[in-house]
């Protein structure tokens, strides 16, 4: 293992840092899990949106949502559009995009309790005509047309922390999922079309260098040939967070 010198101290390499951050995380949601399902309410402008969260699932609103938020912070006005939501967790994505004026969403999720979630929440909000929800690795269940967006859930942490709902949705080792995400959404995207995620310097942040994080998942981004049309910074828990819109190269 590779190991830098910072201050007299020797440093593991980002790839090798299981953040304290995301380790307090799935401890938050396997506690919450245990009791069943709760409800939270999110607030997108001077609505307030109820949310019931199932076992497993990744809560929308809690201290440690920043990925989510920033999501869906950042849609602005979605008139008419086609939108795919992958990982769809409790809904949400799919819930505000719909109150931002997509014409439908298509939204899926491997994990099948959250797919389960995603359903009730677009029922309480009465949705069922604006939103599709079913079980999907990724795009292998949608069916064959083209989205002006991409609304991609992705795991942010580059670390093996073992094969578990709960790790499924915030562990990406080697960025494997944001891989094949990038190859299958070609088949997908509409013209000019995006895709839109979330990611954080989670385990460079306190490094010698800090935007590791980010250079890593750029490199990658531009190996697969798209070039990024949006980036919006924030800084929350004491790191970066970055949203993306990225678009395929022409």
């Amino acid at each position: 293992m590779e190991l830098k010198m910072e201050s007299g101290k020797l440093l593991e390499k980002p790839e090798d840092i299981n953040p304290e951050l995301t380790r307090n995380f799935v401890d938050f949601i396997r506690e919450k899990s245990e009791s069943g399902p709760y409800r939270v309410e999110v607030k997108i402008g001077n609505k307030v949106i109820p949310v019931d969260v199932f076992p497993t699932v990744f809560p929308p609103s809690s201290d440690y949502s920043v990925s989510s938020k920033s999501v869906f912070e950042t849609f602005g006005n979605l008139e008419g559009l086609e939108v795919a939501d992958i990982g769809s967790g409790s809904g949400i994505g799919s819930i505000v995009a719909s109150m931002a004026g997509v014409n439908h969403v298509d939204a899926a999720d491997i994990n099948q309790q959250a797919v389960d979630c995603s359903r009730h929440n677009i029922e309480i909000n009465s949705l069922q005509d604006k939103v599709d929800v079913f079980y999907s690795d990724l795009f292998q269940n949608f069916p064959q047309k083209k989205y002006h967006l991409v609304i991609a859930n992705l795991p942010i942490v580059n670390f093996d922390a073992g094969d578990h709902p709960i790790n499924n949705a915030l562990y990406d080792k080697g960025f494997e999922i944001h891989k094949r995400l990038f190859v299958e959404a070609k088949n997908f995207l509409a013209e000019d079309g995006q895709i839109t995620f979330t990611h954080a310097n989670l385990q460079s942040a306190k490094t010698a260098n800090p935007d590791y994080d980010f250079q890593a998942l750029e490199k990658l981004i531009d190996e697969c040939d798209y070039e990024i049309a949006e980036r919006v910074e924030k800084d929350d828990l004491d790191c970066k967070w970055i949203n993306y819109k990225i678009k395929l190269r022409k």
